[in-house]
């Protein structure tokens, strides 16, 4: 009879390849992706940021470069497919990466990692969807949509038309691919329930306290019709409010440093940029 403990060392021998295996992909990763940073920036592809994304203009010389060099990572990682007859170009991929990757700016990525696939639409698309109309009652009906994501799709839906309306104002407060990419953000811990991959304990704590508080105000505030700076879309649960309110934080910084300061600090916090140095926003707005 073998002895109880006889599998462990093969078991131990298992892990530690297992582990090593890991830790040579990593680096091979790292690797690669240093190589494409320095890689030239093709000329036709910063046309067409400079032509469609507002904010680029915007950035410090050094943001973007940062940003160019995110894009080269993002493009050769994420595969496009276009839908309803839409046809996915260099334009196309080069716009909605240039703005995905502004979310990346200034932190230690691996660039949405549960994403796989970017479906674009030439304009807004049709969907069924079933929605709850009383305690017990549901019904069922055709819905429009700009952009979707979830948690387990590995892909991303997204309008061409509004990614573009999207890209050129970049003070109006709605931004998909900002919206969208944000929801990828939330996926990072492994839920989909508005907090992102925070580093320590003290973070995620400070983090409920504010978007608890924060989220509660725009439900109340949706419910009475009461004008709000934040997107009421996002009084549906803590994962879309999130998403609005990194809209508003990247594209009326000013106005929500103003009125949600706790808000902002999180936000710049998590992100480590200040968009308000940036902000195409106007007084007025």
């Amino acid at each position: 009879m073998l002895p109880r403990n006889y599998a462990l060392p093969r078991v131990r021998r298992l892990y530690h390849r297992r582990l090593h295996c890991a830790v040579i992909f990593s680096l091979l990763k790292q690797h690669r992706r240093k190589r494409l940073r320095r890689r030239p920036f093709p000329k036709e592809w910063l046309a067409f940021i400079q032509r469609h994304v507002g904010f680029f203009r915007r950035l410090s010389a050094s943001d973007r470069a940062e940003l160019l060099g995110h894009v080269q990572i993002f493009l050769a990682e994420k595969r496009f497919e276009g839908c309803g007859g839409f046809t996915i170009t260099d334009e196309v991929r080069v716009t909605v990466a240039a703005q995905a990757c502004l979310l990346l700016l200034h932190r230690k990525t691996d660039y949405f990692p549960e994403l796989l696939t970017i479906l674009v639409y030439p304009l807004t698309y049709m969907v069924e969807e079933k929605r709850q109309v009383g305690e017990h009652f549901w019904e069922e009906g055709t819905v429009s949509r700009l952009g979707e994501t979830g948690r387990r799709m590995g892909s991303l839906v997204l309008s061409w038309d509004a990614v573009k309306y999207g890209a050129a104002d970049p003070s109006d407060g709605k931004n998909v691919v900002l919206h969208e990419f944000t929801h990828q953000l939330d996926f990072e811990n492994h839920a989909a329930d508005g907090m992102p991959s925070l580093a320590t304990r003290e973070q995620q704590l400070a983090w409920a306290a504010v978007m608890r508080s924060e989220f509660a105000s725009l439900r109340a505030a949706d419910e009475s019709g009461i004008p709000t700076l934040l997107d009421t879309y996002g009084a549906r649960n803590p994962a879309e409010f999130f998403a609005v309110s990194v809209e508003a934080f990247f594209e009326r910084p000013c106005a929500l440093r103003a009125r949600h300061p706790k808000l902002y600090e999180q936000l710049r916090n998590y992100f480590q940029q200040d968009p308000v140095e940036y902000s195409a926003e106007t007084i007025d707005r």
